[in-house]
Order: C-alpha cells, then sequence, then structure tokens
C-alpha cells in the first residue's frame, strides 16, 4: 500500500445521531449540483426501460401501466424516506447506515451486502449487452473482449476521480435524456393520428387482445417485480451524497422532481407503446423501443436507437461500479468488511473497492460468455428480487429513525419530509411487504422469491452472529 492509501477508522455509529466517519478518511466531495441531478435522473432512466420493460409488458400486456405505476408510487414514496434521512445524515454508506442506526450492526451489515451482491452480475450482464451492440458494428472483435474492455473503462473513469463519474454521467443522461421525449413526442403524435401513414390506434391494443388485464392481476404483481429491477439506481443520489459539495440542496432538488420524472420517462414512453402496438407481439418482447419505431416506420432509427442504448448501458455501468464500490468501502468503514477495501486513492477514490467489484464482475461475464448456465440467470433473478429487500429495510429504518428525530425535536428539512409521517411509511411497508407475499404464493414467481429470501436470511443471520460475537468494531 502506498503513502496515500489510508485505512477506515472503525468509529461505530449509536443512537440517531448523524452519520459521520469519524476519524476515518474522507471520500473526495467534488460532485456537484449538477451532477447530482443527472446522477438522480440516470439512476431511475437505463437499459431497463429500453430493453427489459418488453419482458413486463409480456407477462402483464396494457397492466403494465398498473405495476409500472404501483411501483413508481413506491418509488417516489421511498425516496422521500431516504432524501428525509440522507439530508439529516449524509454518507456513503446510505441506506446500509440507516439500518445500522435504527436496528443495530446486524441491519447495517445485511443491508449493505445485499445492496451490493448484485451490482457486480449486474456489471457484468451490462457489460455482456452493450459488447454485443458494438459486436455488431465491429463484428470482428469477440463479445468477451469487447465487454472486458467496457469494464476496464468504467473502472478507469471511476478510479479518475468521482467529478470523472458525475462528468460522464452528466453527459450521457442529456442524451438519454433527449431520446426518450423525442420517442414520447412521436408517439403522442402517432396517437392522435396526426403522424402520416399512421392511423389512430384507438383503443384496440388496450383492450381488444385478452382485455386490459389478459394475465389477470397476478401477471401485474409478477411484472412489479421487472419494475422494480428497472427503478433500482433512483437511490444512488443518497449513495452518493457522502461525495456531494452541498448534499442537502442536490437532494431537495432531486426529490422534488423525481415525481414527474418516473411519470413522464417511464410510464409516458410504456403507454405510447402498449397503445400503438400488440402487447403480445414478439418484437414488444424483444425491444418495445425499436418495435415501436419500426411500427412507425422509423426502422432505420434502429443504428440511433442502438447507439443510445448503448450510451444508456454505459452510464448503467458506471453507475453500477460506483454504487457498489461506495457500499464496499462502507462496509469496510464500519468493519462490516475486510479494512483494505476502505483504503482510499490519491484522488480521493475507493480504489480497492472499484478494482475488487470489477474483478468479480469480469470474472462473471468470462464464465457466461464461455461457459453459460441458466444457474447464472436464475442468480441474476435473485438478485433482481433483493431490490424489494433493500426498499423493506429503508422504509423499516425510517419508520424507527423519523420518530427518533421527531421526538428529539429535529424537524425534517422543508422538501425532504415524508408525507403524512408515520402512515405513508406504513402504507409503503406493507405494499412492499404484500407484494413480495404474493411473489412467494405465485407459481412463476415462487422459486426465486423464496431463494432471495433465504439469501436475506442468511445474511442476517451472519450479521447478528458478527454483532454478538463483536459488537462494534474495535480498533
Amino acid at each position: 500500500m502506498s503513502d496515500a492509501d489510508t485505512k477506515a477508522g472503525n468509529g461505530s455509529r449509536t443512537g440517531g445521531t448523524p452519520a459521520a466517519t469519524g476519524g476515518g478518511p474522507q471520500l473526495a466531495q467534488s460532485l456537484l449540483s449538477r451532477h447530482m441531478t443527472m446522477i438522480s435522473i440516470g439512476g431511475a432512466v437505463g437499459a431497463g426501460l429500453f430493453v427489459g420493460s418488453g419482458v413486463s409488458i409480456q407477462q402483464a400486456g396494457p397492466g403494465v401501466l398498473i405495476a409500472y405505476a404501483i411501483t413508481a408510487a413506491i418509488v417516489i414514496a421511498v425516496m422521500r424516506m431516504l432524501a428525509e434521512m440522507s439530508v439529516t445524515r449524509p454518507d456513503t454508506g446510505a441506506f446500509a447506515v440507516y439500518g445500522r442506526l435504527a436496528f443495530g450492526r446486524w441491519a447495517g451489515f445485511a443491508s449493505g451486502w445485499i445492496y451490493w451482491v448484485g451490482w457486480p452480475l449486474g456489471l457484468c450482464i451490462e457489460a455482456i449487452a452493450a459488447a454485443r451492440i458494438v459486436n455488431g458494428w465491429l463484428p470482428a472483435l469477440p463479445v468477451w473482449l469487447l465487454a472486458l474492455v467496457l469494464v476496464a473503462l468504467m473502472v478507469a473513469v471511476n478510479l479518475a476521480s468521482v467529478r470523472a463519474y458525475g462528468e460522464m454521467e452528466f453527459w450521457v443522461v442529456w442524451v438519454k435524456v433527449a431520446v426518450i421525449a423525442l420517442f414520447i413526442g412521436i408517439g403522442i403524435v402517432a396517437v392522435a393520428g396526426l403522424l402520416p401513414g399512421t392511423p389512430a390506434p384507438g383503443t384496440g391494443n388496450l383492450l381488444d387482445r385478452g382485455g386490459f388485464l389478459p394475465m389477470g392481476f397476478s401477471g401485474v404483481v409478477i411484472a412489479t417485480s421487472g419494475a422494480m429491477f428497472s427503478f433500482s439506481g433512483t437511490e444512488i443520489v443518497t449513495i452518493a451524497a457522502g461525495e456531494a459539495q452541498d448534499a442537502a440542496a442536490a437532494i431537495r432538488k432531486s426529490t422534488r422532481t423525481i415525481l414527474w420524472r418516473v411519470t413522464v420517462f417511464y410510464l409516458g414512453s410504456l403507454a405510447v407503446v402498449v397503445m400503438l402496438l400488440p402487447w403480445d407481439s414478439a418484437a414488444v418482447g424483444e425491444s418495445p423501443f425499436a418495435a415501436t419505431l419500426g411500427h412507425l416506420g422509423m426502422g432505420n432509427a434502429s443504428t440511433v436507437l442502438n447507439v443510445v442504448l448503448f450510451a444508456a448501458m454505459l452510464s448503467t455501468m458506471n453507475s453500477q461500479v460506483y454504487a457498489s464500490s461506495r457500499m464496499l468501502f462502507a462496509l469496510a468503514r464500519d468493519g462490516d468488511a475486510p479494512s483494505f477495501f476502505a483504503r482510499i486513492s490519491r484522488r480521493g477514490a475507493p480504489h480497492t473497492a472499484i478494482l475488487f467489484t470489477a474483478a468479480l464482475a469480469a470474472l462473471c461475464l468470462l464464465l457466461q460468455v464461455f461457459h453459460p448456465t441458466t444457474a447464472f440467470g436464475r442468480l441474476v433473478d435473485i438478485t433482481g428480487d433483493t431490490v424489494y429487500v433493500t426498499w423493506i429495510g429503508i422504509a423499516a429504518a425510517h419508520l424507527v429513525l423519523g420518530r427518533h428525530d421527531r421526538s428529539d425535536g429535529r424537524r425534517p428539512v422543508p422538501g425532504t419530509e415524508v408525507w403524512l409521517f408515520p402512515a405513508l411509511t406504513w402504507v409503503t411497508l406493507a405494499a412492499l411487504l404484500g407484494l413480495y407475499s404474493v411473489m412467494i404464493v405465485l407459481p412463476e414467481s415462487r422459486v426465486d422469491a423464496v431463494l432471495a429470501l433465504g439469501l436475506t436470511v442468511v445474511v442476517c443471520l451472519i450479521g447478528v452472529w458478527l454483532q454478538r460475537r463483536r459488537p462494534t468494531p474495535s480498533s
């Protein structure tokens, strides 16, 4: 380890005091307000919208709008909870820290590791998907090599500095936002029957193929799992709060705008798709945006869409490296992971955490490319279901910390407070638990949901064992 490298201090957090890093190393606080705004948008709009939403459409039909509306409402409530806690306790560990404060070390341990474990797998999947797009342009280069190069590129960006990460997100997200806005605009014109050569679809695609809920409400519940995975990443802005120059202002701004972001970007674009195309079309399942443009006679726009999709995947990969490395850093800083993951480079980046996450992702993608198995897909589905677990933990922690703050006379910062506390938090928690329970009951989703629950129980038991063995990290 170089002289510039440092190790995290092991100060514990107890009670309801604001989180702080104590005497440990500080990450560089160089993210500007414009970076934080685009990070919050980028987290909510990724490749899951452009491609993954097609699977949800085929699971629920037009009812996918209900699935995404339910999920959007939960996301908005959860983000208000995170905003309220983050402004009071800005910390790179975010909800892992809040779980520790609310319930003890075991909860912070479990929350952090359950959140982290999905990111290397997600990074692997995104790298392979992005590499396949590039392979279409440069067929002489193998997919596995392109994927490794893309992972290395994202690692280089994150190792450079947190400002480099923020700058990349700022510009790439602008591209995504512009394309989605254009897509929705063209779609509205087409739905109104004002686009030459495209008659107004009316309600035919919404009602004539098995009705609005062709798979029943069970299809809506199953589709919410995909919607949860698509929305995962919205919480990254609160992880980034620990490295923002003015965290409170940035979080307030992103919280105020999340309602229109999820409504316009997700519900708006999906409404265009299901109104213009039959929900059971094979093309919709593969790529709903490309299928819609093809239906509108804009098939030659597929190249532009591939460029945007590639940019979206790079943005997602960039955030995956960032979020996973910061969570691993926070776990190490708090004594819940090996201490060398809390080392910080001269540029203020947790380089060992970044390199370890990337190395694991690279190993996963090589195994998947050269020895593909169904087990890998099952593992990805299981970690996707753990998004429920993460959000349930956030709501539970907010119930405890919100009451603690209010009983101490500390009112939430205006613009971040949770409405109708604690009623809304209880309703959100009940909705998450209810949806997850239904997933366990439904045969189509039971296996993955039960395995995800099993993973959660195992990690929690390890956390309880560690807490009993060593209640607070020793120096």
